[in-house]
């Protein structure tokens, strides 16, 4: 493994981008105290030993961003001792995976059943368009070390498409797998995606482009990232295809801008989270709202989460389909996207979906 000592140069993100085996010792080092980030299908960074929180990234280390949604923190960036690259097949196989034994207590439908009501009246007045409550499970305890080490096994399998990331301590930590990009930002381009709608993944590709409501739901997902892009220069628009990832599906399409000059990560952060995806449409109203329709305060839920290498590369995820825990307790989270056409039932079993498919990427 190729190990980033606590001082470095500009090869550093070189060195992080060659993936190599990693070691027993650096192993348990991570699992009690890490962070990592999926570069890409055959590469993770990885962090361990005690960071140093700070406001901004350094400039010669790799660093993570790891803020609560409503971006309270005033020191997100998390700066390890030691960091290095992976392969998630190399890590894996150097992980146990003991059967598990948590049980979860499900979220209470009652309770989303009169969110969702009260969602659909705004709807009436014209104030909203979009809503994304957030519901959680509960299950007692912490993540020990030990599920730690199964669910990263359990990451390293999953299908493409989905992005593992996390970072924890002795307090607690966040651990799971994305679908949704916030964006990626390589010098030069700028890429982001919109993803929105959502279907059991055995679902026909043109009943999910064909229906009104994902379609709808889309829709305002799309319109919003473009109007935030468009300012930094001309917004590339892909096509909207069905998107197959693992239990699900969702509606996707992918966006890119070529700014005239680098745009730095807080404004990129600042100008697209939260995205109607996972907040409101209009976004303005997002603060409000979900202190009125979340069932419980989200913390890293839907947050931003992303990775800058030294020499300025960066990306950043949206923290959804995860487990975060305390000393206490752990919980697990899924938002619906509701829009005038929603209907209860179908929003209450996709929350049920969003969730069992969330444990089973963690091993959980």
């Amino acid at each position: 493994m190729t190990t980033v000592p606590a001082t470095t140069d500009s090869a550093t993100a070189v060195d992080c981008l060659r993936a190599s085996a990693p070691q027993a010792s650096q192993i348990r080092a991570l699992l009690a105290r890490g962070a990592v980030f999926a570069w890409s299908e055959d590469l993770w960074i990885i962090g361990w030993g005690q960071p140093e929180k700070s406001a901004q990234p350094h400039p010669d280390r790799p660093s993570f961003y790891a803020p609560d949604f409503l971006l309270t923190d005033p020191t997100p960036w998390r700066v390890y001792p030691s960091a290095a690259g992976v392969a998630p097949d190399a890590l894996a196989s150097e992980l146990s995976a003991p059967a598990a034994a948590r049980a979860w207590t499900s979220f209470d439908e009652h309770d989303f059943a009169a969110r969702f009501r009260a969602v659909q009246a705004e709807f009436a007045t014209g104030s909203l368009r979009k809503a994304v409550p957030v519901v959680f499970e509960q299950s007692e305890g912490p993540l020990t070390a030990a599920e730690r080490e199964r669910a990263l096994r359990s990451l390293a399998n999953l299908p493409a498409g989905l992005m593992p990331y996390g970072a924890w301590d002795e307090n607690g930590g966040v651990l799971g797998a994305a679908p949704e990009l916030l964006f990626e930002d390589d010098g030069v381009e700028i890429h982001t995606m919109a993803v929105a709608g959502t279907a059991r993944a055995g679902t026909a590709p043109e009943a999910m482009m064909d229906d009104p409501k994902e379609r709808a739901e889309h829709r305002l997902v799309l319109e919003d990232l473009e109007t935030q892009l468009t300012p930094l220069g001309p917004v590339t628009r892909g096509a909207t295809r069905p998107w197959r990832i693992g239990l699900l599906s969702h509606l996707r399409t992918d966006l890119r801008v070529t700014p005239a000059a680098r745009v730095a990560f807080g404004e990129l952060v600042r100008r697209l989270h939260p995205t109607p995806a996972v907040g409101t449409a209009p976004r303005q109203a997002t603060l409000e709202a979900v202190t009125r329709f979340d069932l419980a305060p989200r913390g890293p839920f839907a947050a931003p989460f992303g990775l800058v290498l030294p020499g300025g590369a960066a990306r950043c995820m949206v923290a959804i389909r995860h487990v975060q825990w305390n000393r206490t307790s752990a919980r697990c989270g899924a938002g619906c996207g509701i829009v005038p056409g929603s209907r209860l039932e179908r929003e209450t079993a996709e929350l049920r979906l969003k969730l069992a498919a969330t444990r089973g990427n963690l091993g959980l």
